[in-house]
């Protein structure tokens, strides 16, 4: 490796652009503003799919989703499938993880440690992976009728009589509630799952060798994904703030899926009923901004932060009422924006980017800030090292088209029109300059559009 630079990467799990401060959900979000005072914010960053396994995979091989093998959910990275974790590792770097990974989500367990063979095979190398949000509460047997405890989380509330507590509350939200349901957790504050994670990466950070192999450090947050079950005591900093309202869509003009959906999630949700979600979802957002803090603060505190690049994003983005949908699993911009702010030593100032990055982009990123020689070639992502230079945004034009998929559906956009190809439905196209919020398909009105996107799919 040529370079000594350390490499903080903080990710947050369903987190909109939104959320970032001053971009409209106007929620209080102060530690990540530090990073986005002294660094780059990439503010038209996408995920190449807005759900959490595929992406992850996409940005552990710098490929999309169907090309490194992980089109859907419930799958496993394939083994065969060169990460960029490992080739850091390789080259002699520290790979260490504090929180869910989503790497082998097909079958769940991360062992009660957080440190399986598997892990270590995908290049981390100081690994305590654990459970996500909605498996963290899903209690397993064994064979003799004992419980098989999935990760280190699991075992901590075990050990302190509380996982049934978390497994109860959750299985009345998944089969009793409706999908906008949000209510403070039933853990003790300290207990909630992302303070469980935080702590375990400032246990790291604090104690990691300052003087030997460089490192890149992955702090995955659990939350903000639902169920949207902040602290008590985050819940309360909320109690009487009143949120900007949802994108109200009356959805002509969208496809037979996504109405039929909107049905499903949302059907009965007045506004009090979104107040509610937003503010727990706000409250799920603080307990992450604060440990984004005390992160911060071990830099700084232990002479690290003159060599260590920050990076704060997400795996994707939070509907959160927007066109009648929550959660994930569609190509509107609620989804498919993620937030993406880069600091190098030395930057002093905030500028924006609005290159067409793409969340996968991060990984020959991050090889070229350690240094480490790979083949451009065997990637479909490409390095953001030249944007992040003095003035290299404006000298790049970076990518003609931002690309994103899931089973059911292909997404392209040129930096105005996005264009969404359902399978079996109506597909959808919008002009994000005129219309933002996306009410308005002009999908038949300009087939001009739609023939010069065409060439992008067999990029594809």
């Amino acid at each position: 490796m040529k370079n000594q630079l350390n490499i903080l990467m903080i990710m947050a799990d369903q987190f909109r652009f939104r959320t970032l401060d001053g971009m409209g959900d106007r929620i209080p979000v102060p530690n990540i503003k530090r990073i986005m005072d002294r660094g780059i914010t990439f503010d038209r960053a996408s995920c190449t799919c807005p759900l959490c396994t595929p992406s992850r995979a996409s940005l552990a091989t710098g490929k999309y989703p169907g090309r490194c093998g992980v089109p859907v959910h419930d799958a496993i990275l394939p083994p065969e499938q060169k990460t960029y974790y490992q080739m850091l590792r390789d080259a002699g770097c520290r790979v260490g993880v504090a929180g869910k990974t989503d790497l082998h989500k097909k079958d769940r367990y991360c062992g009660v440690k957080g440190n399986l063979p598997s892990i270590y095979h995908y290049g981390f190398t100081e690994a305590y992976e654990t459970e996500g949000k909605m498996n963290c509460a899903r209690i397993v047997l064994d064979e003799n009728g004992q419980k098989k405890l999935m990760g280190p989380y699991q075992k901590y509330l075990n050990d302190k009589g509380l996982l049934e507590t978390l497994r109860d509350y959750y299985r009345d939200y998944m089969r009793k509630k409706p999908r906008y349901f949000a209510g403070p957790s039933p853990l003790p504050d300290d207990d909630f799952q992302d303070n469980f994670i935080g702590r375990a990466a400032c246990s790291w950070l604090s104690e990691v060798e300052k003087d030997r192999e460089p490192w890149h450090y992955l702090v995955s947050f659990a939350g903000p994904h639902n169920p949207w079950d902040p602290p008590k005591a985050d819940y309360d900093c909320f109690q009487n703030t009143e949120f900007p309202e949802a994108v109200k869509d009356d959805l002509n003009g969208k496809p037979e899926w996504i109405k039929e959906r909107a049905k499903e999630q949302t059907a009965g949700m007045d506004r009090d009923k979104e107040q509610n979600m937003k503010r727990c979802y706000a409250g799920s957002v603080h307990v992450i901004d604060r440990w984004v803090g005390e992160i911060l603060d071990i830099l700084e505190e232990r002479g690290l932060k003159d060599n260590t690049a920050v990076i704060f994003c997400a795996d994707h983005g939070e509907l959160l009422g927007d066109h009648g949908l929550v959660e994930k699993s569609a190509m509107y911009e609620s989804a498919l924006r993620v937030p993406l702010i880069i600091h190098l030593p030395g930057m002093t100032s905030a500028s924006t980017c609005s290159a067409l990055v793409e969340l996968m982009d991060l990984a020959p990123t991050c090889l070229d800030l350690a240094g480490v020689k790979y083949n451009p070639d065997e990637m479909d992502a490409k390095s953001m090292l030249p944007l992040l230079k003095e003035g290299g945004c404006k000298e790049n034009p970076f990518k003609p088209v931002q690309i994103s998929e899931l089973h059911n559906c292909l997404m392209i956009f040129d930096g105005r029109y996005k264009w969404i190809r359902n399978w079996n439905d109506r597909d959808e196209l919008y002009d994000l300059t005129a219309d933002p919020e996306e009410r308005k398909n002009i999908f038949t009105e300009r087939p001009d559009v739609i023939e010069s996107l065409k060439k992008y799919t067999f990029m594809h």
